[in-house]
């Protein structure tokens, strides 16, 4: 076990662990206590240069407050065995995310699939529904087949054959309005990640795999997030993903980056906070709360700073229902408005 990354006030770190996999090393990290989040594997990743990212850090650090923090690098990238034997597949994508759940998870996770790693989240979720708690995509795809093959074989070509400036020209579709220094940083990262062929491969597989054979059998609660200025995959491919799952809903996010902890992460956590704790009621409070469940919900959302439209849309309701619920948790704690109520609730431990 290795410890990874720098204090910055809490004292938070993430744990590094491998584990063998089909003969190769599979590198993963955790941080956080509670019900496990797997973050699927990306493109080409590495642990600790990632966890020495001060927004990427202070993302999964908010995550891990209530939740068991997962990442992992895929074989091939990052600490993870750098040599290949073969070219990935969705096969073997969807069997290292297996392997890293099986070490992790005593529980049905909750898998979290930024961009490509939607594919193997896919896969992984419709053969093995048991273990999926809950999908949430980010800036994720069915396809790219709105891509010209052509087009596709020449981007694939251009990071095989010259990495540097292909780095560079992909940091700056994640990161449109980023700073010079900061696409510098973002191609530095994606070229200490993994080598040339390495990352050719994986973009071939991520830009050739359709994902939709798996996704009337997803029918698990699955929340899809996307910018409307993203740039690497357009918006219209989330809502395409978002229309193929059966229990999906769709959120619009402000903003261009790619990735959850680039740009403004505030509609990030709002979103989130409806879907991956709408089932945190106040268990520790027992009979003790006069809230039912429901109310429970809305109220933690209320002391979250959402408003009633807010909430609607992170819970599934409409507004109408949402001031029902606050009107009635109104009366039963007895006060007049809703920072008052979250108060009480607060320290009363009702939420």
């Amino acid at each position: 076990m290795a410890r990874s990354g720098h204090h910055t006030g809490r004292v938070i770190e993430q744990e590094i662990r491998f584990l063998d996999h089909e003969g190769r090393r599979l590198a993963y990290a955790t941080v956080g206590e509670g019900p496990p989040l797997v973050f699927g594997g990306r493109w080409v990743t590495h642990l600790e240069r990632e966890w020495d990212d001060p927004q990427a850090r202070s993302f999964f650090e908010e995550l891990a407050r209530t939740h068991r923090v997962v990442r992992y690098d895929r074989i091939g990238a990052g600490l993870s065995t750098r040599e290949r034997d073969a070219p990935p597949s969705i096969e073997s994508e969807t069997r290292a995310l297996a392997a890293v759940v099986e070490a992790t998870c005593d529980e049905p996770a909750t898998v979290f699939a930024c961009s490509c790693a939607g594919l193997a989240a896919t896969s992984f979720a419709a053969t093995a529904p048991d273990r999926v708690r809950k999908l949430v995509f980010f800036g994720a795809y069915v396809s790219r087949h709105d891509i010209p093959e052509a087009t596709r074989r020449s981007i694939v070509d251009f990071v095989r054959t010259n990495w540097t400036l292909a780095a560079q020209m992909i940091a700056g579709l994640l990161l449109p309005h980023g700073s010079g220094d900061e696409i510098a940083a973002v191609s530095q990262y994606h070229r200490q990640s993994a080598a040339a062929d390495v990352a050719a491969a994986f973009l071939e597989l991520d830009l050739t795999t359709d994902a939709s054979p798996f996704l009337s059998r997803l029918t698990m609660p699955t929340l899809v997030l996307h910018r409307k200025g993203d740039r690497t995959v357009p918006i219209g491919r989330g809502r395409e993903l978002a229309a193929l799952l059966p229990n999906g809903r769709f959120a619009t996010l402000g903003g261009d980056a790619h990735l959850p902890w680039m740009d403004d992460r505030r509609d990030v956590r709002r979103a989130l906070a409806g879907f991956l704790d709408d089932a945190a009621a106040s268990d520790g409070a027992g009979d003790a709360s006069p809230l039912s469940r429901r109310e429970t919900d809305v109220l933690r959302l209320v002391a979250s700073g959402l408003s009633n439209r807010e909430i609607a849309s992170s819970l599934v309701l409409s507004e109408h229902t949402v001031h029902r619920h606050v009107a009635n948790i109104l009366r039963k704690l007895g006060q007049s408005s809703r920072a008052a109520a979250a108060a009480q609730a607060t320290r009363a431990g009702f939420i």
